[in-house]
């Protein structure tokens, strides 16, 4: 980033352009104030409100609503939080003992303009004076109403009275006013202009509820804004990586705390992929609306897309709390909607998963102090059957896919002679259309049939070079089917006992299984000497599916794939071995299979039921 601090000087004003309500327009403003030194701060303001307003600019960073009224008694609303460039200007004031002014001209029925601007995210960049460079090239044509055109001649006349005053005038203003007051600025005489009247002009703060809605930028912005700061202010000089905040790490912190609620409220797994695919996710939809960094719609809808909305209910909770609501001097509350303060928005709806309202069971209270697992031995164990009917489905599904990668990858286009195949290849013919031929997908060899199936969740590596300090999974073992509808599966998991939901029902969680067709032929893969060259849990699994698949697919679905040594390995046998990114496939389902309950005998399964949600 630029650490150049930008503004316009004209004789003994200094105007820094801004935009309001904007991150990285208000540490701008806060950068300027402390270089330029100045002796009074003026900003766009409406004048006849300053007492209001300067009031809420010294409860900052609690959050203040100056609401006024205009002719047909509408309510006019300005909202005073943290990351604005104005209330920025008016607090840094306050804060050192500066004398503030509001210099606006008050007009009624103001229209809603709105300016397609450069990303101001692309100051933290290339810094406030290239990024106005560039507003100037592109924006500044744009026609002005007769309205802008009184404000602009108010404040300058303003900025004319401040610098017979003051040696040095700070103003903030808008982008497209600052060089227009420039110019009026060297005026002589100014016409008299009216504020609109305002009889009734009163301050106020948010609800909690109100605040999570209408804050121009979401609470975490806000948050970590004031945070970064208070930092700042203790050592007057920009600190690399913490002031000015760069928005796009706030938004990966964002999304990684969310994380760590969301595991620990619904015990899903978050996959550190998931994080990759959300930055790439809102990077790719901010780019389709000509932006650089997302706003809070687009951060959400990435979460409710790439995860699950369980998870976007977590990121909304974090984005929009905002912890400096106090109302120390009490004022009034007011319950405002995102449409009264900003005319427009947009609505996003979370479809949580949640218990069923009507118990049709009863449900035995977990006192898990009072239960005990105490497996007879490795015969005596057993699975729970409701679960291993899904697992046995997904394997299934992850057997089809398999299959159909397959085929897509031996598909081969061809020119259209007798026979139209699979279909019309549209990209083909369209790329030979000087040929006048039509081009048809045709579909290779059937592929065979799938043997094995490995999901990997997590790996624990075993290996001398790269050792975790504590084995997250250190149960392993190797189940046979109990009949001809189940597959024999070796499988690594967290300790078997450690979560004991019910008398005899153990929770476990899968860091990663084996599923080999047909059933009870299997060993013990964990204790088989071929497999001690392995480097992981992982690669054991892979290289035992291998062994022991009658079928020559093996599909593998993990974060990362194999090693080239085992697919060489399959090849050796005449096996082949497709790799799945497992975040290809659907977190929900993921998180629905990774959890599975362990039986100490085949009798607790009568009474599985009551204990196992």
């Amino acid at each position: 980033m630029s650490d150049e601090v930008f503004y316009l000087k004209h004789e003994n004003i200094h105007i820094v352009p801004t935009l309001h309500y904007n991150m990285e327009m208000a540490a701008q403003v806060c950068l300027a104030f402390d270089q330029i030194k100045p002796d009074c701060v003026a900003v766009e303001l409406a004048e006849t409100m300053q007492l209001q307003l300067l009031h809420a600019a010294s409860r900052l960073p609690d959050i203040s609503v100056v609401t006024a009224y205009d002719e047909k008694q509408d309510a006019i609303y300005y909202l005073c939080e943290p990351c604005d460039a104005a209330f920025e200007g008016l607090r840094s004031a306050l804060e050192n003992g500066v004398p503030a002014f509001c210099i606006d001209l008050d007009v009624d029925f103001y229209p809603d303009v709105r300016e397609f601007v450069p990303d101001p995210y692309a100051i933290q960049r290339i810094g406030l004076k290239n990024y106005y460079d560039a507003y100037e090239k592109v924006v500044r044509d744009a026609e002005k109403s007769r309205l802008d055109n009184d404000r602009e001649m108010h404040m300058a006349k303003r900025l004319k009275e401040l610098s017979l005053s003051y040696d040095k005038v700070m103003f903030v203003c808008g982008l497209s006013h600052a060089k227009n007051i420039i110019n009026l600025f060297k005026k002589q005489q100014f016409p008299i202009l009216k504020h609109a009247q305002r009889n009734i002009i009163e301050l106020s703060t948010l609800t909690e509820e109100s605040a999570r809605d209408v804050l121009a930028e979401c609470g975490w912005i806000s948050t970590k804004f004031e945070i970064a700061r208070s930092k700042y202010k203790e050592k007057k000089t920009p600190i690399e990586g913490v002031f000015p905040p760069d928005r796009q790490r706030l938004i990966y912190s964002l999304y990684k705390d969310a994380a760590e609620s969301y595991s620990t409220e619904t015990g899903n797994n978050f996959s550190g992929y998931n994080l990759r695919n959300l930055m790439k996710f809102v990077r790719n939809y901010s780019l389709i609306h000509g932006q650089l960094m997302p706003d809070l719609f687009k951060i959400l809808s990435a979460a409710k897309g790439c995860v699950e909305h369980n998870y976007a209910y977590y990121v909304w909770l974090l984005a929009t709390e905002y912890p400096y609501r106090r109302n120390i001097d009490g004022l009034p509350e007011s319950n405002l909607t995102i449409e009264q303060v900003w005319k427009h928005s947009k609505l996003i709806r979370f479809h949580l998963k949640q218990p069923s309202r009507k118990a049709f069971k009863h449900r035995h209270n977990k006192s898990k102090s009072q239960y005990r697992f105490s497996p007879p031995g490795i015969f005596g164990i057993c699975s729970y059957p409701k679960e291993d009917v899904v697992i046995e489905r997904f394997g299934d599904f992850l057997k089809k896919k398999g299959k159909q990668i397959l085929l897509d990858e031996s598909a081969r286009t061809i020119p259209f002679s007798t026979s139209l195949e699979s279909g019309i290849d549209i990209r083909e013919t369209i790329r030979h259309w000087y040929e006048k031929k039509l081009y048809v997908k045709a579909q290779g060899k059937p592929p065979g049939n799938v043997g094995s199936i490995v999901v990997i969740f997590e790996e624990d590596r075993t290996d001398d070079e790269d050792r975790v300090k504590e084995d997250k999974y250190p149960w392993h073992t190797t189940w046979l089917g109990e009949h001809n509808q189940e597959s024999d599966m070796a499988l690594y998991a967290t300790q078997l006992g450690d979560n004991v939901v019910g008398p005899g029902i153990s929770r476990c969680e899968y860091g990663g299984f084996m599923m080999s067709y047909p059933p009870r032929r299997m060993m013990d893969v964990w204790t088989d000497p071929d497999y001690q060259e392995c480097r992981s849990k992982s690669e054991v699994l892979l290289m035992s599916a291998i062994d022991y698949a009658v079928q020559n697919i093996i599909v593998y679905v993990a974060p990362k794939p194999p090693r080239s040594f085992l697919k060489s390995f399959a090849q050796r046998f005449g096996k082949k071995v497709v790799y799945i990114p497992i975040g290809q496939l659907s977190p929900v389902m993921l998180n629905k299979i990774r959890v599975f309950h362990v039986l100490d005998g085949h009798d607790k399964r009568n009474i599985a039921d009551e204990y196992i949600h």
